[in-house]
């Protein structure tokens, strides 16, 4: 049986404190595993998509879902 479970990296912006965040945008791939979508953050916290948002902290974690979740809003976050 094939999965449908994927992962995206959503971009977020965070208060200093990390304790309100508040999710901007999600990336346009999808990750069949959780380790390739981890492998990806640092990358896409490097890119000028994250470079514009206007938090005082922008943090990256990798959210499973079905495939059509993931793809869900999916922004283009490629550096």
């Amino acid at each position: 049986m094939i999965s449908s479970l994927a992962y995206a990296i959503i971009l977020m912006g965070c208060s200093d404190d990390m304790t309100l965040c508040r999710e901007m945008t999600r990336d346009k791939r999808v990750f069949a595993t959780l380790q390739e979508c981890e492998r990806t953050e640092a990358m896409v916290l490097q890119s000028d998509v994250a470079l514009e948002i206007d938090y005082p902290v922008v943090a990256t974690k990798c959210a499973a879902g079905a495939k059509k979740f993931a793809r869900k809003g999916a922004t283009d976050i490629d550096g």
